[in-house]
C-alpha cells in the first residue's frame, strides 16, 4: 500500500493558505473607486401604479364600511365624544372670556352712566345758576307775579327794578295748603348773589317767606334731607351757594363741628332713606341697585343705547340753555 499523494496534498494545503492570504489583504485592502458599483434603478411605473390601486381599493372598502349603518352606530358614541372634547376644548374658553367681557362692560357702563349723569347735573345747576325761588308768597285771582316779587326784594335791595327780573311765574304745585312758589330767573349773577346774602333780612321780617336757590332735581332732593336732618337735631345747618350743597357738622355736646360739602344724601348724618327714597336717589344719581353681575344680563344693545342717549342728552342740555 502506497502514499504517494501526501505530497499533493502538501501543495493542495499551501495553495489554499495563500488563496486565503490574498482574499485577506484584498478585503483589508480600503475601496476608493465606487464607479464601479451600480446604481439602483428607480421604481418603475408599473410598480407605483400597482400601489396607488392597492392604496385606493383599501380607501374605497373603508367608505364602503363606514357608510354601512352598523359599523355608524358602533363608532358614533366614540366620535361624538371625541369631538364633545375637541368643541369644549374651545368653546370653555370663549365663554370665559365673553362672560368677563360683560362683566366688564356692565362695570364701564355703570361708571360711565354714573359720570355722565353727574355731569348732566352741573350743565343743569349752572344753566339755573340765575334762577331762585320765593317760597310763601300767597296768590291771589289778579296777582302779578312780578310785583309780589319785587314788593319781597324790595327788603333786600331797595333800588331793584322790574329790569332785574327776565323772568317770573309760579311753579309747582300748592301743597298742605301752602301757596306755589315762585320761580324768578334774573337779569345778572351779581343781582342773585346780592339777594342771597341778604335774605336773612327778608326772614327776620316774615317768618313764612323763604327765599333759596333753584337747585336741580337731584340736588333739591338731597337739600330737603338735609334740612330734615337739620331739623331732628342731627347737625347744626344746612345751606347751598351755587348749587353746592354743605352742612356744619354737629358736635356731640351740640356744638359746631366742621363744616363739610355733601355730594349725595348718604352722606348726611342720620338719614335712613326708605325704598322709595333710594329708588328716587339712585335714579336721580344714575346708579341702580343692580350689582354688576345682575347688569352683566343686559345686552350690548342695551347699554349702547343708554350710552348714546345720555350722550345725546349732553349735547341737548347746552343747546337749550344758549337758546333760552
Amino acid at each position: 500500500m502506497s502514499f504517494t499523494t501526501l505530497p499533493q496534498a502538501d501543495s493542495d494545503n499551501n495553495t489554499s493558505l495563500e488563496y486565503q492570504e490574498n482574499t485577506i489583504s484584498a478585503c483589508s485592502t480600503p475601496m476608493t473607486d465606487t464607479s464601479d458599483i451600480p446604481t439602483p434603478s428607480p421604481p418603475s411605473p408599473l410598480a407605483d401604479d400597482v400601489f396607488t390601486n392597492t392604496v385606493n381599493a383599501v380607501t374605497l372598502e373603508l367608505v364602503r364600511a363606514f357608510l354601512n349603518p352598523e359599523v355608524q352606530n358602533a363608532f358614533r358614541p366614540m366620535v361624538e365624544l371625541i369631538l364633545q372634547e375637541e368643541i369644549n376644548k374651545h368653546i370653555t374658553p370663549l365663554k370665559k372670556e365673553i362672560s368677563e367681557l360683560k362683566l366688564e362692560l356692565a362695570s364701564v357702563s355703570l361708571e360711565l352712566n354714573g359720570i355722565i349723569q353727574d355731569r348732566c347735573d352741573d350743565l343743569e345747576q349752572y344753566g339755573r345758576r340765575n334762577c331762585i325761588h320765593i317760597s310763601g308768597i300767597k296768590e291771589t285771582a289778579e296777582e302779578i307775579v312780578e310785583n309780589e316779587a319785587l314788593a319781597v326784594l324790595s327788603k333786600i335791595i331797595p333800588d331793584i327794578t322790574k329790569h332785574d327780573i327776565g323772568n317770573s311765574h309760579r311753579v309747582g304745585k300748592a301743597n298742605k295748603g301752602q301757596p306755589k312758589r315762585i320761580m324768578l330767573r334774573l337779569s345778572s349773577y351779581k343781582t342773585k348773589v346780592a339777594i342771597m346774602r341778604g335774605k336773612k333780612v327778608v326772614n327776620a321780617v316774615k317768618d313764612d317767606i323763604f327765599i333759596n336757590e333753584d337747585l336741580t332735581r337731584y340736588r333739591a332732593f338731597v337739600f330737603n334731607i338735609a334740612r330734615r336732618s337739620y331739623k331732628a337735631n342731627h347737625i347744626n345747618a344746612c345751606w347751598t351757594r351755587d348749587g353746592k350743597i354743605s352742612i356744619r357738622i354737629r358736635k356731640p355736646d351740640g356744638s359746631d363741628g366742621q363744616t363739610k360739602r355733601i355730594f349725595s344724601a348718604t352722606e348726611i348724618p342720620g338719614y335712613k332713606p326708605t325704598p322709595e327714597e333710594l329708588l328716587q336717589f339712585n335714579i336721580s344719581n344714575g346708579i341702580t341697585t343692580d350689582s354688576p353681575e345682575d347688569m352683566a344680563q343686559y345686552t350690548t344693545t342695551t347699554v349702547t343705547f343708554k350710552i348714546v342717549f345720555i350722550i345725546l342728552k349732553i349735547r341737548i342740555i347746552p343747546a337749550a340753555m344758549i337758546l333760552s
